[in-house]
């Protein structure tokens, strides 16, 4: 089985890939630095100018949990003043090595690839991402890559498939390098015949903002503890490893209702934090739960338009990007200064009734449409100034959560251990990677994990919520309309 990279996952690929973060001077091991040792290599020459230098193995499965796979691979980091350098040896019968596909290809996926992300300065809030994909004959890929400008030199070879890299420092691509710096790194492999997706150090999914180890630029190799302690030390004191404070750091449940059943309703009084739709709810019930103690947010869509929205008349045609076609709304390109004038004006009409805050839906845009981005980013941060004391819920929108995390008070993980099939509507268990959050919430932020299931799965109802739970974040199960409560939810 091929590793899919879906319309989701496209954009994530060259937009999600965040640095991983820390608040523990110890939290780095060791064996998730590697060490780019001072060397020239001339690329397509003799593998021998490769010897001595630390190898590191590309073995971890980008399932989770994360396993050893069968087909070894290894890695190794070189530089001088001119390039980065990066070699790649990889376990494969000659025969079942895919290298078809052209410069060009839109799904280079299907062949196998060697992938690299970097970011180049792991200590920012939200550095840049840049990804890189080549296949075993040396063909690198330009489709939702950072560049080609580099060399390239691929070997297919009796057992194995080899890739030797030259990345030109102080380009338009990559800043020059020093023995000392140190960069964020994340490096796969894929075998489609054995459908293998390794990835080192520690596996998971590719696209993970938080599964990254890191490559120091050294004179010589050596022990590799003392540079983790160092990176360590360095995230805490950064932007990258800041407390973040969270306005519903007290809670221990929440819900998620669409319904109208005054019943339900007047049932969320049982959770700490509920989520509704705005015109599900009268201000008299959103008082009542006030009373009650229990917070309430309303819903508000940040990155499409829905298809009954009273808004669609001042949407300009220009500022639609594509369709939702599972649920009818408009992808909308959220750096248009008129889309985020409306955002403005619903999350104002909404404080004005009452609510605690907002929940931010649709970020997810931004995995489809990379310029949505800042737009989006944008609308989050003015909503903070706007609103200081207001909960900001945010969901998913992993490939922006870097950025927004110091301005919301919690992200939503939806379909974290289960969810529904649009295609074959059924709903079935699945294993969310955690690392996409994870060091967030250790950092203060708080996680909600939804997952969707029906009331006849009590089985699936009770892995969604152990699951989260192991992990530290709160749990709610509910249908995909999420007009249920449901009386099986542990």
């Amino acid at each position: 089985m091929k590793r899919q990279v879906s319309l989701f996952t496209l954009s994530v690929l060259t937009a999600s890939l965040a640095s991983a973060q820390t608040t523990s001077p110890d939290s780095v091991p060791a064996t998730s630095v590697a060490q780019a040792v001072h060397k020239t290599i001339t690329i397509g020459g003799d593998l021998k100018q490769w010897d001595g230098l630390p190898l590191y193995r590309v073995i971890q499965s980008n399932g989770v949990p994360s396993v050893p796979v069968k087909n070894s691979g290894y890695y190794s980091v070189a530089w001088d003043d001119q390039n980065l350098y990066v070699l790649g040896v990889f376990d494969q019968p000659k025969d079942t090595v895919l290298a078809k596909l052209g410069q060009d290809a839109g799904e280079w996926w299907n062949d196998d690839v060697l992938e690299l992300f970097m970011r180049t300065n792991p200590y920012a809030k939200a550095p840049a991402d840049l990804h890189f994909a080549i296949n075993p004959a040396g063909t690198r890929f330009k489709a939702y890559t950072a560049t080609t400008e580099y060399k390239s030199a691929g070997r297919i070879e009796e057992g194995r498939w080899v890739l030797e890299l030259a990345f030109p420092l102080n380009s338009a691509t990559l800043p020059g390098a020093k023995a000392g710096d140190v960069w964020a790194l994340k490096v796969g492999r894929e075998h489609q015949k054995a459908a293998e997706f390794p990835l080192w150090p520690i596996g998971g999914d590719f696209n993970s903002p938080n599964n990254y180890g890191y490559v120091a630029f050294v004179e010589q190799a050596g022990d590799a503890a003392p540079l983790a302690q160092t990176i360590s030390t360095a995230l805490g004191k950064s932007p990258a490893g800041a407390p973040l404070t969270s306005r519903v750091s007290d809670i221990g449940s929440y819900s998620v209702y669409y319904g109208k059943k005054a019943a339900d309703v007047e049932n969320l009084k049982n959770y700490d934090l509920a989520i509704v739709q705005p015109y599900t709810v009268t201000d008299a019930q959103i008082r009542a739960l006030h009373d009650n103690g229990t917070r309430v947010v309303s819903y508000l869509t940040i990155g499409e338009l829905d298809k009954n929205s009273p808004y669609a008349s001042r949407v300009k045609p220009e500022w639609i990007l594509g369709e939702n076609k599972n649920w009818g709304s408009k992808f909308i390109d959220a750096a248009q200064p008129g889309w985020q004038a409306i955002v403005a004006e619903q999350a104002a009409a909404l404080m004005k009734r009452g609510f605690d805050g907002v929940f931010l839906d649709t970020l997810d845009t931004a995995d489809l449409y990379p310029q949505s981005g800042p737009g989006l980013v944008k609308i989050v941060e003015n909503l903070r100034a706007t609103y200081p004391d207001a909960v900001l819920v945010q969901n998913r929108g992993f490939a922006l959560l870097n950025a927004t995390a110091p301005s919301i008070d919690a992200v939503m993980f939806e379909n974290f251990s289960s969810a529904y099939d649009f295609g074959k509507k059924t709903y079935g268990n699945v294993d969310g990677d955690p690392s996409f959050v994870d060091k967030l919430s250790k950092r203060g932020l708080v996680v909600l994990a939804l997952d969707y299931a029906q009331t006849t799965q009590p089985d699936v109802i009770t892995r969604d919520y152990q699951r989260a739970r192991s992990y530290h974040f709160i749990p709610f199960v509910s249908t995909i309309n999420l007009d249920e409560l449901l009386e099986v939810n542990p």
